[in-house]
């Protein structure tokens, strides 16, 4: 039987991990519903390991209080400075935060730690934007999804016109919406997106069709898909024709150049073996093998940085079945705000591993390689890649608030384990 999330070893664990006191009332039910005096359920934590945790709640009882009043976050704040700002931002929009308590000096090694609460609009970063887009939109609105200080995603339906999608974020979507507009001049199946009020941090988009492809696999709109991103990847970084990339305005395009995944890979490997030693041996195996095979691609230079511009491709940055929405017939990719220029294996390491990782996905990885290939997409280590993007994403069931992260965790590295056995392909990405 798998042990309760406010079991005492697992408090252990939460706090070593994030260096912070308070971290096990967040990712549970029954604390944070105690602390609030109201039932609760955490839907997702954010931590910075020594400075901040914030946490995404919704009441269990929705609705009499209407939208708003039913999502808030809990936060622990570790200095005087950031509990006076994450007042006056409150303030400013008419909101309050909730003192629950000062942690004791030496309480998890933090100085000064203060446990608050408080509404969407109270949200540290995000509380303004949400506030200012909100007087530009008229009619019901719904929240369809809340991640502290980074996003607040809403289905607004107009009094007078058809429904959309409105994303709020806490940093500039310019390049959300240059993503959308090369999509669209690309002619690839995806959305438009305009912004809200003439604010950069705020987007809509129609919405479309009448669910993902998560929800409702189909095999045959998986190798849609396929040759969808084999067209996508052809496109590479513009040749500046031999100029300096000063002379040609180039910033602009290595703005658009991912990060390297080995040094993504990293940070998170050593957070897996803070929240599960046990599995330390495997995790750092793991990451050695997955080092190898992939710092030796030509995709990377001597530092393990993503190489020369030549070996990048235009990725979707964050491909699964849930990010492509079906009506009928026809597909839309979307989310495209992690879009950039990148290795292919990126983009089909996550899909498969999305398809491996939830059961009801697994007759849609086959079909999506099929059509991947059959469009001319470039071979890679798929093994490698997909042990990669399992890896990166073996944190989520513990952000996801899940009870049962441990096990489906372990199960995701046990996976991983299995993705790197496979045999990688003669033919290397670029050859």
């Amino acid at each position: 039987m798998t042990a309760s999330i406010s079991d005492p070893v697992h408090d252990v664990v939460d706090a070593r991990f994030a260096l912070l006191p308070y971290i096990d009332e967040l990712r549970s039910a029954e604390r944070l519903s105690r602390r609030l005096g109201f039932a609760v359920r955490p839907r997702r934590v954010r931590v910075k390991p020594g400075q901040s945790a914030i946490v995404a709640w919704r009441r269990e009882v929705a609705g009499h209080l209407g939208e708003f009043a039913d999502w808030g976050f809990t936060a622990v704040l570790t200095s005087p400075d950031k509990l006076a700002n994450a007042r006056r931002r409150a303030a400013r929009n008419k909101q309050e935060l909730t003192i629950h308590e000062a942690a004791e000096p030496q309480s998890a090694g933090a100085t000064g730690a203060v446990l608050v609460s408080g509404g969407v609009l109270a949200d540290p970063r995000i509380g303004k934007h949400v506030a200012r887009t909100l007087d530009h939109l008229r009619g019901d609105l719904r929240i369809i999804g809340y991640n502290p200080a980074r996003r607040l995603l809403l289905k607004h339906t107009p009094a007078d016109g058809a429904p959309e999608f409105v994303r709020i974020a806490a940093d500039s979507q310019i390049h959300l919406a240059e993503a959308a507009d090369r999509w669209q001049r690309a002619q690839l199946p995806s959305l438009p997106v305009e912004f809200v009020g003439g604010r950069e941090t705020a987007t809509r988009s129609p919405w479309w069709g009448t669910g993902d492809l998560g929800d409702r696999p189909d095999p045959n709109v998986a190798e849609e898909v396929g040759v969808i991103i084999a067209e996508l990847h052809r496109s590479g970084v513009p040749d500046n024709g031999g100029e300096p990339a000063e002379s040609v305005g180039a910033s602009a395009e290595a703005d658009r150049a991912l990060g390297s995944p080995l040094d993504q890979l990293e940070t998170i490997s050593r957070s897996l073996v803070r929240l599960l030693p046990e599995r330390e041996a495997d995790i750092v195996g793991l990451l050695s093998e997955l080092s190898r095979r992939l710092g030796s691609r030509r995709g990377f230079g001597p530092n393990r940085r993503l190489g020369p511009k030549r070996e990048l491709r235009e990725i979707h940055g964050d491909l699964s079945p849930d990010q492509v929405l079906l009506a009928n017939s026809e597909c839309r990719i979307i989310d495209l705000d992690r879009s950039g220029y990148g290795a292919i294996g990126m983009d089909l390491g996550r899909w498969i591993a999305a398809c491996r990782v939830d059961s009801r996905l697994h007759e849609l990885e086959r079909p999506f390689i099929d059509g991947y290939r059959s469009a001319g997409g470039e071979e890679t280590d798929l093994g490698a890649w997909t042990a990669w993007a399992m890896l990166v994403a073996g944190l989520e069931p513990w952000r996801n608030c899940s009870e049962s992260w441990r096990d489906e965790t372990m199960r995701i590295i046990d996976l991983a384990g299995t993705a790197l056995e496979e045999n990688a392909p003669t033919t290397e990405v670029g050859s």
